[in-house]
């Protein structure tokens, strides 16, 4: 893997962005120029000479020059309002972009159309960037011509063989202002663009430095804190003298009572994180990664070792995490971050666009923070090339094939933009210059006080040690980051939760290496073939499946309780579903017996597209007593939400109301909830009656009387 290292001054960082993309319709020439294929752009045709055999109407004396049309390039996003500087909020009327970049975004495309007579039109993707993209460039009707991927979605739109290749363009990036903005090489070609200068990694490692400060056994013996920041920069933060840190802030906070609203643990924690992003950091601390030099490194000696590393911080409970999991194993990403801001833990690996909240909710409390390098494994040393910080990558951006307009023109216009919108925001003359120059502004912007006597130059000086040591994180990229059975995060926390028995780490992951290679192997073959590949499932829509008590699972038409559609496809024949009895043959026992039934106790769909994509979904299952002829009771909340003046009724979940909604055998029946709204009154503050009806599966209806607040607040 190329090393991402960001050669950063003394006082370097980097800000936020989004990214871009287009297709070739030109041949390209062995000296990297393009001839267009056809008409060319209008830039080209405009400085075309008329031959001189055909005589011109009139002189250019007395004809005046007629300036050439702008080339449109389309540039789509799943994210309009952080990308298009003239977009509004559809309610406020407001700018979408904060002004500061709104004003650099404007001065861009500017700059790209008086130098290079291009516009750029901005389009939101309609549904799901990998869905869109794929059947636009199917149809031959590329929804964009430069489009942005959002962080994870690389792999499955890569599969997807949607995307030029930029080597024939290579040559544009040479100069360092540009060569920023070309990514890493996949695969042996070149498919993506960066423009995010946010050189901080996705998951840092942040401190609250006041919280230290209770802790007596960190103090010298003049009585002053010992920080992290003076450990690393006396070249002493390493892993055992962060496992000893973390063991003396947890001795102090371990009897001190966790904040009302932070409810996972009682007491403030020493380091609470998502283990994922905790465990990736400490493989690059220690030389290693997932995916390093163009090969698996996940098996690797040095990614073992900074697991088990992670893996004895938590045996000890010096690591902890939310004690909340989706899929069984995977810790709810942001939950230590957002603890870390309620002033719940001392240490986390904060998510990078939510340290700014963080910071202010630590403010309001008088309270300071820090963003440090993650520490290094005891056998490197402390200048050792392979000890780095893992830069997690964020937005991609990739040309699409079919696109009508010039590639390079598409890259010229995109380096162009990118290169004026960051100089215009750092009021430089030089990307490398801002690169130089914005580490304070950075840092002060997350909240971190740099006049402080005691800390302040120490945490920039730290600060400037993360961006100047970064290593990209290709993994996502290439799909073995997350979101698959064979990826790094699911053997992760499979093996350190032992979920379905999973083994120790080293022995997992080592199992599971070739599915890991299979998933790039299947990439890589797709990229190597001549056509588009249809990877997107179809999407199932279901309703509840209710049915009276003693129904026969045979008698069940389960293909009427339920639609598939396919991207491709359409609509698909609910009649070439199969359908999974997940209780092993025992469904009858459960349509014998009055309930409701999900998950691995109901019925499951499979069905597949024309590509061989397969979705499933599990249905809910109902069964009912149809005799009953008792009505439903509603239980409302404790305390009834209030509405703010002019607000629309119509938008009012009314379920949010209703604490429980029961029939006579306990069946919730709250999604068959309806309102009277004839005496509420949106437009007047005051309290209004609503009588709010459930209707049960026998057709027994109950109702509830609610005295809704409308507040002029």
């Amino acid at each position: 893997m190329k090393k991402k290292v960001v050669a950063l001054m003394m006082s370097a960082v980097m800000a936020f962005s989004l990214a871009a993309c287009g297709d070739n319709n030109a041949q390209t020439s062995g000296s990297g120029s393009t001839e267009p294929n056809g008409g060319g752009t209008s830039e080209q045709q405009s400085s075309e000479s008329t031959p001189e055999s055909t005589p011109t109407p009139e002189s250019s004396e007395s004809q005046p020059e007629v300036p050439a049309e702008p080339t449109v390039i389309r540039y789509g996003t799943h994210w309009v309002n952080g990308l298009d500087p003239n977009h509004v909020d559809d309610v406020s009327g407001e700018y979408t972009m904060a002004e500061a970049e709104r004003q650099a975004a404007l001065a861009a495309l500017d700059a790209v159309k008086s130098e290079l007579n291009v516009e750029f039109e901005f389009v939101q993707f309609p549904n799901d960037t990998r869905t869109d993209l794929m059947t636009s460039v199917l149809a031959g009707d590329p929804i964009c011509d430069i489009a942005v991927l959002w962080g994870g979605s690389e792999a499955t739109v890569l599969a997807q063989n949607i995307l030029q290749k930029l080597d024939d363009y290579v040559g544009l990036f040479a100069d360092e202002e540009a060569a920023w903005l070309l990514d890493e090489e996949l695969f042996g070609h070149y498919y993506l663009l960066d423009n995010d200068m946010d050189f901080v990694p996705y998951f840092p490692l942040v401190v609250n430095l006041t919280m230290l400060d209770k802790v007596d056994s960190l103090k010298d013996a003049d009585g002053k804190t010992i920080y992290p920041m003076d450990l690393y920069l006396e070249g002493n933060w390493t892993w055992s003298t962060f496992e000893d840190y973390l063991t003396k802030v947890d001795a102090y906070y371990s009897s001190v009572a966790a904040p009302a609203d932070a409810a996972h643990y009682d007491t403030v924690q020493a380091y609470e994180t998502d283990f994922r992003y905790a465990a990736l950091a400490a493989m690059y601390a220690n030389g290693s990664g997932i995916y390093r030099d163009g090969a698996i490194a996940a098996d690797s000696d040095a990614s073992i070792e900074a697991v088990q590393f992670i893996e004895k911080l938590r045996n000890a409970e010096l690591l902890t995490d939310c004690g909340l999991y989706d899929d069984g194993f995977v810790p709810r990403w942001c939950e230590g971050g957002d603890d870390f801001g309620r002033g719940a833990t001392v240490f986390t690996d904060a998510p990078n666009w939510r340290i700014g909240d963080y910071a202010s909710q630590c403010g309001d409390r008088g309270e300071s923070i820090a963003i440090i390098p993650w520490p290094r494994a005891d056998r490197l040393a402390a200048d050792s090339e392979d000890y780095s910080q893992v830069l997690n990558m964020g937005d991609s951006v990739g040309i699409l094939k079919g696109s009508k307009v010039d590639t390079e023109l598409a890259l010229k216009a995109y380096i162009l933009y990118w290169n004026t919108y960051w100089k215009t925001l750092g009021g430089v003359d030089s990307v490398t210059e801002y690169k130089n120059t914005a580490a304070a502004e950075r840092l002060a912007g997350y909240g971190v006080d740099l006049y402080d006597e005691n800390f302040g130059d120490d945490a920039l000086a730290c600060f400037q040690a993360v961006a100047n040591n970064l290593a990209g994180n290709p993994a996502g990229l290439l799909g073995i980051w997350e979101n698959n059975d064979a990826s790094f995060a699911t053997l992760l926390g499979k093996s350190l939760t032992g979920v379905d028995g999973t083994s120790s780490y080293d022995v997992t992951i080592k199992a599971n290496k070739d599915a890991m290679n299979n998933l790039m192997s299947d990439i890589a073959n797709n990229l190597a073939s001549d056509s588009i590949h249809d990877n997107q499932k179809p999407a199932i829509t279901k309703e509840t499946v209710a049915v009276p008590v003693g129904t026969k699972y045979e008698d069940i038409d389960w293909t009427q309780y339920f639609t598939a559609e396919d991207s491709v496809d359409g609509v698909l024949d609910p009649a070439s579903a199969t359908f999974e009895d997940m209780t092993g043959g025992n469904f009858q026992e459960h349509l014998d017996t009055v309930g409701t039934y999900e998950g691995d106790e109901s019925v499951k769909i499979h069905i597949s597209d024309s590509s061989g994509n397969e979705e499933t979904s599990r249905f809910k299952v109902v069964v009912y007593n149809p005799d009953n002829k008792e009505a439903p009771v509603i239980t409302p909340v404790a305390e009834l939400p209030t509405v703010k003046v002019d607000t629309d009724a119509s938008t009012i979940d009314w379920k949010t109301y209703v604490d429980t909604a029961v029939d006579a055998d306990g069946i919730d029946v709250k999604d068959s909830i309806t309102a009277d709204l004839s005496e509420l009154d949106t437009t007047t503050a005051g309290t209004y009656n609503v009588v709010v009806t459930v209707t049960d599966y026998a057709g027994n209806t109950g109702s509830a009387t609610l005295e809704v607040t409308v507040t002029a607040e």
